[in-house]
């Protein structure tokens, strides 16, 4: 049985290379080099024709990816490096890298979080979806910083109460253009799916409840354009809520590809996102624990390029 992606290409992403704008649209995590061989196999069409791989894509283009489904997905182990900041017989907490998929999609089994945990641990739980074994919660794919893994069924258990009860502690740090109005709110919007752009998620009034807190941490004036550090905490786990709540402000997340029309003139290789702060009880002892992480270094770097930068006057 194949799976069929269908894709409408927004204004933001006019002339873009169609393989550049599906690996950056997908949350599958199709890679660039799948897709290419899909388009190669005319698996890929737009408004029903095959292109080559360089076809720059038009406003309103519709595509559709069809991906053959194999015939068995075999978990395999992968030697994939993992920051782990802590381990027990129950947990494993990590400090995600950017580009890391953390679990099976379409198109896409292999070089994912999923083939990393299965290398670097002997045994995970059984519960759950077996494709993803561990896996309790997810970071967007260029999204970096804390999650927790369950090792056993009991810690699985427990983590699905206990994210859907919203009692797992979950602060963020963004970088975006431009300042918000205010210098710290609650972003209160319900998200679904986008009617028409469907790779994207959107506010709309009878849509999943969605809940933000930000406050500003730093704003730098730099040649006529001004940039924010956002201190985020979010109350809900929508698809792409902060983005999604910062764009909507008009404040969309540096190197957003799907929502933030210049992502292109920052020159960064992910978005300036990480999950900072992850607080929760543990599954097994009830001991309340909080891990924090730096910023990732390409992070640092763009802080590093701009401070570099003489201010406007």
């Amino acid at each position: 049985m194949n799976n069929t992606i269908t894709l409408t290409v927004p204004e933001e992403n006019f002339l873009e290379r169609i393989d550049l704008f599906l690996a950056s649209s997908t949350e599958t995590g199709i890679s660039r080099s799948v897709i290419q061989r899909l388009i190669k196999e005319g698996n890929i069409l737009v408004n029903g024709d095959k292109v080559r791989q360089n076809y720059k894509v038009k406003v309103d283009d519709e595509i559709t990816i069809t991906v053959p489904e194999p015939e068995a997905v075999e978990l395999i182990p992968e030697n994939i490096p993992l920051n782990i900041i802590y381990q027990d017989d129950h947990i494993l907490v990590i400090n995600k890298q950017p580009g890391l998929v953390v679990h099976f999609g379409p198109g896409n089994y292999e070089s994912t979080l999923v083939n990393a945990l299965l290398y670097h641990i002997d045994k995970l739980p059984s519960a759950g979806d077996p494709t993803r074994p561990g896996i309790v919660h997810r970071l967007d794919r260029d999204t970096t910083g804390l999650m927790v893994i369950a090792k056993t069924d009991e810690a699985y258990d427990h983590f699905v109460k206990e994210f859907s009860g919203r009692k797992i502690h979950k602060k963020y740090c963004a970088i975006t253009i431009g300042k918000p109005d205010k210098d710290e709110d609650t972003i209160d919007k319900p998200l679904g799916r986008h009617k028409k752009y469907r790779h994207k998620m959107t506010i709309v009034e009878d849509g999943r409840e969605a809940i933000t807190d930000y406050s500003v941490m730093k704003i730098w004036h730099i040649r006529h354009t001004v940039y924010s550090m956002l201190d985020i905490k979010i109350h809900t786990g929508r698809t792409h809520q902060i983005r999604v709540h910062l764009s909507s402000m008009g404040n969309p997340v540096i190197g957003d590809r799907i929502y933030s029309k210049k992502w292109e003139k920052h020159r960064v290789p992910y978005l300036l996102l990480a999950s900072t702060e992850l607080g929760f009880t543990h599954p097994h002892t009830g001991e309340t624990m909080l891990f924090k992480a730096d910023l990732p270094e390409h992070m640092t770097e763009f802080i590093n390029r701009i401070e570099s930068i003489t201010p406007d006057s």
